[in-house]
């Protein structure tokens, strides 16, 4: 599969999934990444020779993705809704730090999460990798990953444990859907 990462942030997704071609872990290619923004973990995607486009114009996205041939779009830590242009075009799958549906939707991201989770005194958190579909969060889970929080004291601490389990879910995912388009042919879209 051909794939385009979307990012917002620092990146670390990316570089796992980047680490995890490097050693054959998958057979996809990372052909792009796109970042809303002039975002941090752009940097990865410079070291690993990866061209990338920083842009916000939906038209400008889609034939870029068209000219690579792109058949999956993972969005790993890209903060943009993403619009009915592309979940028309491509199938997109999102990685999201908790147990969908719990702490999902508007404002939950990245560290809004942990915070609720936290303050929420919940004993255990996790991963969800989906779908993405018109509504935040909301798409059908493909998969699902817990971890024991009891003993953390802190959001920070939790967000660490869950990107952990980020790194690992999100190649396996992958390697995953690689197999079944393989097997079919054809995409979710």
């Amino acid at each position: 599969m051909n794939i385009a990462v979307f990012i917002s942030g620092g990146g670390s997704n990316l570089k796992a999934l980047i680490d995890a071609k490097e050693i054959g872990y998958f057979d996809s290619e990372i052909k792009i990444v796109v970042s809303n923004k002039d975002a941090p973990g752009l940097s990865h995607a410079k070291e690993a020779g990866i061209p990338y486009l920083i842009s916000k114009d939906d038209d400008e996205i889609i034939n870029a993705l068209e000219n690579l041939n792109i058949d999956l779009i993972v969005l790993a830590g890209y903060l943009l809704k993403i619009s009915p242009k592309l979940l028309e075009k491509f199938t997109i799958i999102n990685i999201h730090p908790s147990l969908l549906p719990k702490y999902g939707g508007k404002g939950y991201y990245g560290i809004h999460v942990h915070e609720a989770v936290f303050e929420n005194k919940e004993k255990v958190s996790g991963v969800t990798v989906h779908f993405v579909n018109e509504n935040l969060d909301d798409g059908a889970i493909i998969a699902q990953r817990e971890v024991d929080i009891s003993k953390l004291s802190s959001a920070q601490e939790i967000a660490d444990e869950v990107l952990k389990l980020e790194h690992q879910i999100l190649k396996e995912v992958i390697k995953n859907l690689e197999e079944e388009y393989a097997r079919t042919n054809i995409s979710h879209r």
